[in-house]
């Protein structure tokens, strides 16, 4: 990766608004050499893309970092050159380029900006919100918040389909997820929301912490539910009942969601796989039986299923796509 780009903690502090005074010239000095004004013009939506694309190649780029040290020479050379093909191929630069265009959006008219993002891909899409919370996007769900949270007021979301949230803790400003006409409330917490248009029913799910979910009942009244781990409420859209269930650790559908430390040791992927599918509760297929005979040498430490999934697939150049608990993995795999 060229030199002259700065590093993934910079731009993560500087997209953050976090970063220090010489931190900022950096970036400023980097971006003034870029001279990347084509004229040409890109929709909100574009933007909000490019945005999203830049904040996967941070979280990527510092995964690989966690990891080198467990990963052979070779597999790590692949790598290096992996993540500087997807940072341009991806749209690197033009995604600052937007990003400027946002903030700049956002200081003239901050209370009628917003963004919106749909996952439009197969597989779990990790989408950072301004206050570096964080939620898993299964395939078709959607978010759309505020450019920036106003400091005066709670920060608030509408959501549709089905994700993981992982939510920085604060006090002053809960976090409010908008789905229809539930309503979730959160401090601090994670938990999944399964909120798809074509279901009759909305649940939520928490992992840790609590939250408290509002709906509406019968003769326009509230009512609301406070929900701990292992719990989930059930919402019934024709009745408008809800009902709150406990989750035994036999059909709980948190599994997926759990973080996990996991050591592999030049193992065949036919083994990670098995060892995947017992841990998470899913069924991993192969497009391509090569793919079985590739070998990983890598520490996942205290990680999430889609973070080992993205992962593996830089490592080893494959690509995957989920279907509800069915996860198949694409590539042309390994010889002999």
């Amino acid at each position: 990766m060229n030199s002259n780009i700065p590093s993934s903690r910079i731009l993560k502090n500087y997209l953050a608004n976090a970063c220090s005074a010489e931190e900022r010239a950096v970036v400023d000095a980097w971006y003034q050499k870029l001279n990347l004004d084509s004229g040409e013009a890109f929709s909100q939506s574009e933007e909000s893309e490019l945005y999203q694309r830049i904040q996967n190649q941070i979280y990527e780029e510092e995964s690989i970092s966690a990891t080198k040290n467990m990963i052979p020479l070779h597999i790590r050379t692949f790598a290096r050159a992996a993540a500087a093909v997807i940072i341009f191929s991806l749209g690197f630069l033009y995604f600052f380029q937007a990003n400027l265009k946002d903030k700049k959006l956002a200081k003239t008219d901050v209370g009628s900006s917003r963004i919106t993002f749909k996952n439009d891909q197969k597989k779990i899409i990790r989408y950072s919100f301004p206050d570096q919370s964080i939620v898993w996007l299964q395939p078709g769900a959607s978010v759309s918040h505020p450019s920036v949270f106003n400091s005066v007021r709670n920060r608030e979301i509408e959501f549709q389909g089905e994700g993981f949230f992982d939510i920085t803790h604060d006090k002053l400003h809960p976090f409010i997820v908008n789905c229809g006409k539930v309503k979730t409330q959160v401090l601090g917490t994670t938990f999944n929301i399964k909120a798809n248009e074509s279901e009759s029913t909305f649940k939520v799910s928490v992992v840790t912490g609590s939250v408290a979910v509002s709906t509406p009942a019968r003769e326009n009244k509230i009512e609301t539910v406070i929900l701990k781990p292992k719990e989930q409420a059930v919402y019934e859209k024709t009745s408008q009942n809800m009902t709150v269930n406990v989750l035994e650790s036999s059909v709980s559908n948190n599994e997926n969601w759990q973080s996990v430390s996991l050591v592999f040791d030049e193992t065949p992927m036919s083994e990670v796989a098995e060892r995947l599918q017992l841990t998470f509760k899913i069924k991993i297929e192969f497009a391509n039986l090569n793919i079985k005979r590739c070998r990983l040498k890598v520490d996942f430490n205290n990680q999430r299923l889609p973070e080992i999934l993205d992962m593996i697939d830089i490592l080893l150049g494959t690509t995957y796509e989920i279907d509800g608990s069915k996860i198949t993995i694409k590539g042309e795999g390994c010889k002999g």
